[in-house]
């Protein structure tokens, strides 16, 4: 059956390309912009460029994707109204940015306030409106033999969108004037676009009314993720891709920006410098691509993506090491980055179209943007932190280490003969356990931290290399509380998405929660302290907040103990459960101890213990909702026990 939607993008697939490219220019042009436009206009310092770039970058994210969660039911059902709805957004928003400032000041409230909500109309449009043009592009796959080649093309328009065009309008040494004629471009690009939608569309609008959902629940993509190796190997690249595109826009300008005043040039020939070598980068993804298309169809995906995934890690650890942005040999890293970036981008969607059943395409596709949605929320925020405390490199260090260990990790599924055939067929079917990817992730932390000390060294009681041990501190802490967090909320998660399988793995996230913290006072005590026993005990009554980590450390060696199975035995189920119980105050002092010890500047405390009170609270009304069933069942039975 041809659904209204089907036969929009039959008749009219050149929209679905064009309009990819203008929603990607959008995005680009807008995060390339956004810290000169900060630097012009609010007068963002220097020190703290990095956070607070990351955090407005991280929060739209954030609600933007939040937003498209929610309202995809309702989107899904109407696809070109709700298409059509998102490039509103995303003009409007667009619209707003140039003059945030201004509106600010008239109706009283911080003109920056007014640039986050913004920015917030344009991340959701785009979130959206990419759903939305996957979801119809997809439809369309029902119909192909060869969707990597529609992928491809779809990929070509992307990188014109976003990379090319925007690193020829960045070539213009950017004014306060001249910025904001600039920021116009993503005004009429996203004018464009709905233009386009709508004139193609406008015969079919009246009867665009809800469709019938697609049998794919949740659920039923979490089964075709788990059975196929290959497919969770490119959702954990996934989680890489997305935000590497946006890290180095983002975080190479700023870069650029930071060494201007050292060079004793402007802030907008800075950012020009920046667009000409993206500029040069997008090429590279963009010639890159007939190579990567040849390689896989005549070799394995999963060799494809290894390959990517090393030229990748090569060149953002090359970068990590480069010392000036306007140096001639950064070129060479930005080159094998880009190469790397199109074959991971490539492998991944083409393996995830092709192995998912067709009744899922949409859903699988979905899943895949989530996770690179997460992947933005979660490495950029990290490296705008990392951009402030330690170095304008060290993002793309983080970057760098991911995608070493997802080469790793590619690796040690070709040792173990699960890799493909060159008609793509699997050499060994083998249904693979995602312990040994979810032990790496959760490494990655400390990994970062332990190649930064072997390559800059260590000097007891002051710093590692570039790094304050005040920063490492902070760092491990942070990481401890964020593994308990997650831990706390694994259960929830495993319910929502109906699989108890999911559980095998909280033990190991709380065990890496514990791994943290006891780094983390191990740094206080060895390297900040260097064992001055003394000064540890002044320095404790000085910051009653320790207090309350020593109390949460204490209860988590308690936890970590009664984790082994043969002492979890000894205990008796009854006392292991009422003593593991306690994770819930461990979450509280924790969230106490973080709340006291953190700066309140960026809202980041009250937002870690709001999430905290939010999953304690879940879990209490589920305690509460088993224990009202069990009373029920027993006045049912009238207090018999079964059988009578």
């Amino acid at each position: 059956m041809i659904t209204p939607e089907n036969n929009f993008l039959a008749k009219n697939p050149g929209i679905f390309y064009l309009t990819s490219a203008l929603g990607s220019l959008v995005m680009a042009i807008t995060v390339g912009l956004q810290p000169l436009f900060l630097d012009e206009y609010f007068s963002i310092a220097f020190e703290e460029s990095g956070t607070i770039n990351a955090h407005l970058l991280v929060m739209t994210q954030l609600v933007g994707l939040a937003l498209t969660i929610s309202l995809e039911p309702v989107a899904q059902a109407t696809k070109i109204k709700a298409l059509l709805t998102a490039f509103l957004f995303v003009f409007l928003g667009s619209l707003l940015a140039p003059f945030s400032h201004l509106f600010g000041v008239t109706i009283g409230l911080g003109g920056l306030l007014i640039y986050y909500i913004s920015r917030i109309m344009v991340a959701y449009g785009a979130e959206m409106s990419q759903w939305q043009l996957t979801t119809l592009v997809l439809e369309r796959f029902e119909r192909q033999t060869h969707p990597h080649k529609l992928l491809s093309s779809m990929m070509v328009m992307v990188v014109v969108g976003a990379m090319l065009v925007c690193g020829i309008l960045l070539q213009i040494p950017l004014t306060k004037t001249k910025l904001i004629l600039v920021m116009v471009v993503p005004i009429l690009a996203a004018l464009a676009a709905l233009g386009m939608i709508y004139a193609a569309s406008r015969p079919m609008i009246p009867s665009d009314s809800p469709m019938p959902a697609k049998n794919g629940g949740f659920d039923k993509v979490i089964d075709v993720i788990s059975a196929d190796a290959r497919l969770q190997l490119s959702l954990a690249t996934a989680f890489f891709v997305r935000a590497d595109f946006i890290a180095v826009n983002l975080f190479f300008s700023l870069w650029c920006i930071s060494f201007a005043d050292l060079l004793g040039i402007t802030r907008g020939a800075a950012v020009a410098h920046a667009g000409w070598l993206l500029l040069i980068t997008g090429f590279a993804l963009l010639g890159s691509i007939p190579f990567w298309q040849s390689f896989m169809a005549r070799s394995s995906r999963i060799s494809a993506l290894g390959i990517g995934l090393s030229i990748g890690a090569m060149g953002f650890l090359l970068l990590s090491r480069i010392a000036d942005p306007f140096n001639g040999p950064v070129l060479i890293p930005l080159l094998m980055i880009g190469v790397g970036h199109s074959g991971c981008l490539i492998a991944s969607r083409i393996l995830a179209a092709e192995l998912s059943p067709t009744t899922l395409l949409g859903p699988v596709q979905r899943v895949f943007q989530l996770v690179g949605g997460l992947g933005v929320i979660f490495l950029v925020q990290s490296g705008g932190y990392y951009f402030d405390a330690v170095g304008p490199q060290t993002p793309f260090t983080l970057l760098g280490s991911g995608y070493l260990f997802l080469t790793m990790y590619a690796l040690w599924m070709v040792t173990h003969g699960i890799d493909e055939k060159a008609d793509h067929t699997l050499i060994k079917h083998q249904r693979l356990d995602l312990k040994p990817l979810v032990f790496m992730f959760c490494l990655l932390p400390v990994t970062w931290l332990v190649g930064r000390v072997l390559i800059t060294g260590y000097s007891p009681g002051s710093s590692v290399g570039q790094m304050p041990v005040g920063f490492i501190n902070r760092y491990l802490g942070d990481w401890a509380f964020n593994f308990l967090l997650i831990s706390l909320a694994w259960r929830p998660l495993s319910e929502l998405a109906r699989r108890r399988s999911l559980l095998r793995y909280s033990r190991m996230i709380g065990l890496y929660g514990f791994f943290y913290a006891t780094l983390h006072v191990m740094t206080y005590v060895f390297l900040e302290w260097v064992l001055k026993w003394d000064d540890i005990v002044v320095d404790i009554h000085k910051r009653p907040f320790i207090y309350l980590g020593l109390v949460s450390f204490v209860l988590l060696i308690a936890l970590s103990v009664t984790s082994i199975y043969s002492v979890r035995k000894k205990m008796g189920q009854a006392h292991w459960k009422r003593l593991h119980q306690s994770v819930f105050l461990i979450n509280i002092l924790v969230g106490l101890h973080f709340l006291f010890a953190a700066s309140h500047d960026n809202g980041e405390p009250y937002a870690y213990i709001g999430l905290v009170l939010i999953l304690i609270a879940y879990r209490v009304r589920e305690q509460k909702t088993k224990q009202s069933k069990t009373i029920k069942r027993k006045k049912g039975s009238g207090g018999l026990p079964p059988g009578f």
